[in-house]
C-alpha cells in the first residue's frame, strides 16, 4: 500500500453534529478500503487548531447550526493564505447542509445580521423564516449521468451569483428557488450540497469519485472498480424515485 494513503481532516465534528452526517466519514473511510488506500481521519476539535494543509487531501465539514458559522468563519480566516493555496492546489472541500454558509460571500440573518463569509463560494445565504424538509434528486452539471439522492433539511435558502451549480434539481428545492433548479454549489474541487443522507452513504459512486479524483491529484491513479459493492445502493435510489414519483 506504498503511497496508497487518503488524508482527511474531519472539521469540528462535536460542533457540526447534525442530522447523523458523521456517515459521511464512515463512507469515505468505508469506499477508501474497498479501493485498497489506507485512510487516515484527523478530527480538528477545536477553533483554535490547526490544519495542516500540507498533509490533507480531502477537508470534510457536516452540516451544523447557523450559530456556529460565524466563529467557523473566523477559525479558517486565521489560515485563509494555506487555505486558498489548498484551494488553488484543486485539494478537495466537502461542505454539507447549512455549513455551507461559512464558504459564502455574505450571510444574512433572521433578525437582520449580516456577516461576511470566507468569500470562496460566489453565493450568498439567507436565514429562512421557515425550516424546509424533503426528498432531493439531482444530476451533477459535470456529469449528467451521475444521479444524487439525499434529502433537506435547509433552514437557509442559497442565492449564486453566477453559475456555479453542483447540480440541476429534479425534485426537491435544491439551493431556494423551485425556478431556478439549482442545487449546491462547486468553484474547482470545493463541494458545497443541501443534500443530507447521508448524501456519501445514499451516492457511494459520488464518494468513489470524489476519493479517486484526490488521489489523482496527489497523483496517484486508482483504477479498481467496485461498482459491484453498490447494488444495495442502486435499489434504493430506485425505491426512493419511485416514491418521490407519487408525490409529483
Amino acid at each position: 500500500m506504498e503511497n496508497k494513503v487518503l488524508n482527511i481532516a474531519w472539521c469540528y465534528p462535536d460542533i457540526l453534529n447534525l442530522h447523523g452526517d458523521r456517515g459521511n466519514i464512515m463512507a469515505l473511510k468505508r469506499i477508501g478500503e474497498l479501493l485498497d488506500l489506507q485512510v487516515n481521519i484527523e478530527r480538528i476539535e477545536s477553533y483554535n487548531q490547526e490544519i495542516d494543509f500540507e498533509k490533507t487531501d480531502i477537508m470534510f465539514f457536516n452540516a451544523g447550526e447557523l450559530k456556529v458559522v460565524k466563529p467557523i468563519v473566523q477559525a479558517l480566516e486565521k489560515q485563509k493564505n494555506e487555505l486558498t493555496k489548498y484551494i488553488e492546489n484543486n485539494k478537495y472541500i466537502v461542505v454539507v447542509g447549512t455549513t455551507g454558509a461559512v464558504f459564502s460571500k455574505e450571510v444574512k440573518m433572521a433578525d437582520g445580521e449580516t456577516f461576511k463569509g470566507l468569500g470562496i463560494l460566489d453565493m450568498d445565504c439567507v436565514q429562512r423564516d421557515a425550516i424546509y424538509g424533503n426528498d432531493i434528486l439531482f444530476r451533477l452539471v459535470d456529469d449528467e449521468e451521475m444521479q444524487i439522492v439525499g434529502n433537506q433539511i435547509q433552514i437557509i435558502d442559497t442565492i449564486l451569483n453566477s453559475e456555479i451549480q453542483l447540480g440541476n434539481v429534479e425534485y426537491g428545492l435544491g439551493n431556494g428557488k423551485v425556478s431556478e433548479k439549482t442545487e449546491g454549489a462547486k468553484y474547482k474541487n470545493v463541494v458545497f450540497t443541501n443534500a443530507l443522507g447521508p448524501v456519501l452513504v445514499k451516492n457511494p459512486w459520488y464518494t468513489e469519485r470524489i476519493i479517486k479524483d484526490a488521489m489523482k491529484n496527489k497523483g496517484i491513479e486508482i483504477n479498481k472498480n467496485i461498482e459491484e459493492e453498490f447494488e444495495l445502493e442502486r435499489e434504493s435510489v430506485e425505491a426512493i424515485k419511485k416514491f418521490i414519483s407519487k408525490k409529483q
